[in-house]
């Protein structure tokens, strides 16, 4: 097809003859598809050259749509069937009522399939069409054309414009005649064709790639999406189905059993859906409230959630709270927009407005062994009970307190005073025990008094089990016995290793066995070496192995730690090994047995072992932001991470629905509030 008229044919860059092209016919199939695909590659940047005169274009189209108006496609051939393509598809991708968004073709619709080639001579044909289409003031009539002088769409134009419609040219060349005629104009030249005057290629390619933007950047200013979510989409038939089940599960954050019965009652809207979710409304409602706001799912949730009015939603009669922020981690993932909360629940998330600063469930911390002058060998069931309040004002709302190694008997009378402390409500939540030992290597010890040590027995382990409570033991694998040991416990409780020696042989055999993490990664164990990744590479390498590493900045160095989180992503959790002295000036502080000096925040026994850990978890999140590990990373790992590895991923979600307890970070992460329920939480001053 070609659409040259007037103008001679040097005078269009698209039916020039490329002298690099001029052997096409001579080349290998592998010669010719690389220039084809070379040439191609070219277009993107030709179409970003032209994103001011697209935009314009974008915000008259929605504007237009959204007062009731029409876009209507007209071109010729290629030009014309990407017309008709573009609007078939925007009903079931975006429910854009019929006729809303239209083409039409030189030739009629069986133009589409049988062409006819000369109908893009016919000047007055395309104004009958324009005419035929009733055209008012109130519509667009987009003409596209290649050469930019096609006669049809020339004479659609000037017809449009006669009848006060609005006119937007699109064209492949410069300064051309329908660029002249048209309100508006994008002019995109894509020089010489590949094969000289073949506008179906790199023409085609920019009017396609053009008319998907214009459409879809109006679909979603006029609210047809959820973020980037296709929630307006048409479901009709079963894949488009299973995808609004997807979408409205993804969108209102619930179980896909439950968005597709909601679905289902309302008749597959999947906005109304999301909307009868989240707002715990009915359809009418929810229709109700769609249709007040334009159909923006978005805005309907702000007024649904802050209305007060009667037969407003259960949530709506309570004082709802916006927490002013930009971002809420939910189940692991950022979802952009402010959070509402009310009666101690999570009510609404995602909803507009411009906030600072990132809502995420409370920080959780699987190895605390002592904190605010509390050592938890040493403890009683009031100063547990006082060192979980401590942890909540440093932004904690669940910990694993961890007891080293010690006397059988010592070790028994500390679980049961932790599993006494566990009744109570307040301060953070004990998930479980972790015990640290006595199954470790005499090798890697580290602060674990050596005479203590013990090998694998599972008799004694079983007797440390049988007072309840107990959720994670640590072990060297390489111990004789340790594999019988992992195996039975590992339905029982996470047995994660540490304080090892193993080769990464041992290691792979034992997570094989079951184990299921590494306690503090890369301190009291082998290093890493190019024959010998030892336990630390296997656990970074192997995707079921949840890492837990100290980011305080001492145990750690900053390059292990971005290797850490780049190896194993999704699957590393911080941790502080906290001892009594954290959150506490320097001095000399106990460890079960062991005494700790703390010089300049820095804990060593008195041979100059470094023992465990003197800065919150909140000081941890910030110091990875600091090393520039990706922030959803950053914030899944004191959260999302360790909260599913517990299974306990109700402590991760802030889900409507949810107890509003939330932390918020700003945007070097460091704590700016708590909420506990829905109520301010004083934190410590840092």
């Amino acid at each position: 097809m070609s659409d040259d008229r007037g103008l001679s044919l040097g005078e269009l860059e698209t039916e020039q003859v490329r002298s690099n092209a001029v052997d096409l016919d001579m080349l290998s199939t592998v010669d010719l598809v690389d220039l084809m695909c070379s040439d191609v590659a070219r277009i993107p940047d030709k179409v970003r050259a032209a994103v001011p005169s697209i935009s314009r274009v974008v915000e008259l189209v929605t504007a237009r749509l959204s007062q009731g108006g029409r876009l209507l496609y007209v071109g010729a051939g290629t030009a014309g069937r990407l017309g008709m393509l573009d609007a078939a598809e925007t009903g079931p991708t975006f429910s854009t009522p019929p006729g809303q968004i239209s083409a039409l073709l030189a030739g009629g619709d069986s133009a589409f399939v049988t062409p006819v080639e000369n109908a893009e001579d016919d000047r007055e044909a395309g104004g009958e069409a324009v005419r035929g289409a009733r055209v008012t003031s109130s519509d667009i009539v987009l003409g596209i054309s290649a050469s930019g002088r096609t006669p049809f769409v020339v004479g659609a134009l000037n017809e449009a414009h006669r009848r006060g419609s609005a006119t937007v040219a699109l064209a492949c060349n410069r300064d051309t005649e329908i660029g002249r005629l048209g309100d508006m104009a994008i002019e995109i030249p894509v020089g010489p064709e590949v094969i000289a005057g073949s506008t179906r290629l790199n023409a085609g390619t920019v009017q396609k790639i053009v008319l998907n933007v214009i459409s879809t950047a109006a679909m979603v200013q006029m609210g047809k999406t959820f973020g980037n979510v296709m929630i307006d989409l048409r479901a009709t038939n079963e894949k488009l189905r299973e995808r609004a089940v997807r979408m409205v599960a993804l969108v209102a954050h619930c179980e896909t059993d439950r968005a597709r019965e909601t679905l289902t009652s309302c008749g597959w809207q999947p906005k109304v859906a999301v909307l009868m979710i989240m707002a715990r409304v009915d359809a009418v409602h929810a229709q109700r409230e769609l249709e007040r706001v334009n159909g923006h799912l978005r805005a309907a949730l702000d007024e649904i959630v802050l209305t007060s009015s009667p037969g407003s939603s259960r949530v709506a009669r309570g004082v709802v709270r916006r927490l002013g922020v930009a971002a809420a981690l939910v189940d692991g993932e950022l979802v952009r927009g402010d959070v509402a909360v009310a009666d101690g629940e999570i009510v609404a998330v995602g909803l507009s407005g411009r906030g600072r600063g990132t809502a995420v469930p409370g920080l959780v911390d699987l190895q605390v062994n002592g904190y605010d002058g509390v050592d938890l060998l040493d403890a009683s069931v009031d100063d547990v009970v006082t060192m979980g309040r401590s942890l909540l004002r440093d932004g904690v709302v669940a910990y694993q307190p961890t007891l080293i190694t010690s006397d059988e008997d010592e070790i028994l009378r500390a679980i049961g005073v932790i599993n006494q402390a566990r009744q109570s409500a307040e301060g953070a939540r004990i998930l479980g025990i972790h015990l640290e030992g006595p199954f470790l290597s005499p090798h890697q010890s580290g602060t674990h008094p050596e005479l203590k040590l013990r090998m694998p027995d599972l008799d004694l382990l079983e007797r440390l089990l049988a007072p309840g409570g107990v959720s994670t033991v640590t072990l060297a694998p390489e111990l004789p016995g340790a594999r019988a040991l992992i195996r039975a416990i590992r339905d029982r409780c996470v047995v994660s290793l540490g304080h090892s020696a193993a080769t990464s042989l041992e290691a792979q055999l034992a997570f094989d066995d079951g184990a299921r993490a590494v306690t503090h990664l890369f301190n009291a164990m082998e290093p890493m070496s190019a024959r010998q990744p030892g336990l630390a590479g296997v656990a970074l390498t192997d995707p079921r192995v949840g890492v837990h590493v100290i980011a305080d900045g001492l145990h750690v160095a900053d390059e292990m730690l971005q290797l850490a989180f780049s190896t194993a992503k999704g699957r590393c959790s911080i941790v502080t090994d906290a001892l009594a002295a954290a959150g506490l000036a320097d001095g000399t502080y106990s460890l079960g047995e062991v005494v700790v000096h703390v010089q300049g925040g820095v804990a060593r026994r008195g041979d100059g072992t470094l023992a465990g850990g003197t800065t919150p978890l909140r000081d941890g999140l910030s110091h990875l932001s600091r090393v520039g590990i990706d922030q959803r990373d950053a914030l899944r790992a004191v959260t999302w991470v360790p909260a599913r590895e517990m299974g306990h991923p109700e402590l991760a979600s802030l889900r409507p629905g949810s107890p509003a307890t939330v932390a918020i970070v700003d945007e070097s992460l460091s704590l700016a509030s708590l909420l506990v329920k829905g109520r301010d939480y004083e934190l410590v001053s840092r």
